[in-house]
């Protein structure tokens, strides 16, 4: 966990209500969304300006154009532009090189999950991160979804009754990555969601059934089993997750889904409808037959506020720990990234043997 000591302005240089400049390492697909969110926060004065930076000089110099910003190729130049704070949206292998590079210069970060390739990477750069004093947070932009917020809510405050199981489905069609599998790139979201919707208690068991993809080393296909233990979820008898992950949904397409299921009460989540979710009541883990059948469970709507997307809250919580405005430990702090690596390394070895 990033150390706290020092006033605001000594750990982060920047004074309360004074604005960063800030940069995007990277302009892949997830990169370009980073330039796009932090340009409009830009815009509302949030941030006091934008450098994009990759090694690539003809897209780095297309999206400074396209989104009126500055550009570079060299991340050693960030500090010597000004630029205080920076988000890392790269291949995979480059996070932890980059990270460390950043935060030695005196630049806060932020690194796409996942935080690095293994764990070991991920431990290098939470100890710079400490040595340095620098802010460290990761990608888990679920962390700030306001449907998983409401969810652990309600969990926390026992309307579900004692957890009894949670299910996810993340499945959508597309060639699978270079650089890492679609445990990695794909369950982690899920499997960071369920812990943190357990109070960040780290399951005690994960099991996975994976299948390999036409690119060596990467599979696009996974199913994975873990068990959270007894008192997590208010159940004495632990927690069972069964998270669904695929690169070839050929069938179904886009497929963003949670449900918990507990004794009292059940909720359903689709991802894409960011309206609201539904409640589904079973009191004293009722069966069937005793409430008349699922279409006789007596069920409600949770609506959700029309808020920002995970993606910009995530940004401006960043944006409100480097500028001193928010001084607690962030939800997707880096020990969150480093826990998440953890459990992919559990996944991918377990569905090795």
């Amino acid at each position: 966990m990033v150390d706290n000591s020092g006033s605001v302005k000594e750990r982060t240089g920047v004074g309360h209500n004074m604005s960063p400049k800030m940069a995007v390492v990277g302009t892949g697909y997830w990169g370009r969304n980073h330039v796009r969110t932090l340009s409009a926060l830009a815009g509302e004065g949030v941030i006091s300006g934008l450098v994009v930076c990759d090694v690539d000089s003809e897209r780095a110099k297309m999206m400074a154009e396209e989104f009126n910003c500055e550009w570079c190729t060299d991340a050693s130049k960030l500090s010597e532009m000004g630029v205080v704070a920076t988000t890392i949206a790269t291949p995979t292998p480059q996070h932890a090189p980059l990270a460390i590079q950043l935060m030695e210069a005196g630049i806060h970060v932020l690194v796409e999950k996942p935080l690095a390739m293994n764990e070991e990477e991920a431990i290098e750069i939470l100890n710079c991160a400490k040595e340095t004093g620098k802010i460290l947070m990761v990608g888990h932009l679920f962390r700030y979804h306001a449907a998983i917020r409401k969810a652990a809510e309600l969990v926390k405050g026992g309307v579900l009754g004692g957890v009894l199981h949670i299910e996810s489905e993340r499945l959508s069609v597309r060639e699978p990555r270079p650089d890492i599998g679609v445990i990695a790139a794909l369950a982690i979201h899920d499997m960071d969601i369920m812990k943190d919707l357990m109070g960040d208690v780290e399951p005690e068991d994960i099991h996975c059934i994976a299948l390999p993809s036409d690119t060596p080393g990467i599979e696009d296909h996974a199913v994975i089993e873990m068990h959270f233990p007894g008192d997590s979820g208010y159940n004495d008898h632990g927690v069972t997750a069964l998270v669904s992950v695929s690169w070839r949904s050929r069938v179904q397409g886009k497929v963003r889904s949670l449900r918990i299921i507990g004794r009292d009460a059940s909720l359903a989540i689709d991802y894409l409808d960011h309206s609201g979710f539904w409640i589904h009541h079973h009191p004293n883990n009722a069966h069937g037959q005793e409430w008349g059948g699922f279409d006789a469970a007596p069920r409600e709507r949770v609506e959700l506020p029309l808020g920002e997307p995970s993606l910009t809250a995530e940004l401006r919580a960043f944006i409100n720990h480097v500028s001193g405005k928010n001084t607690e430990t962030p939800l997707a702090s880096g020990l969150v990234g480093l826990n998440g690596v953890k459990m992919v390394d559990l996944a991918i070895s377990a569905a090795r043997k």
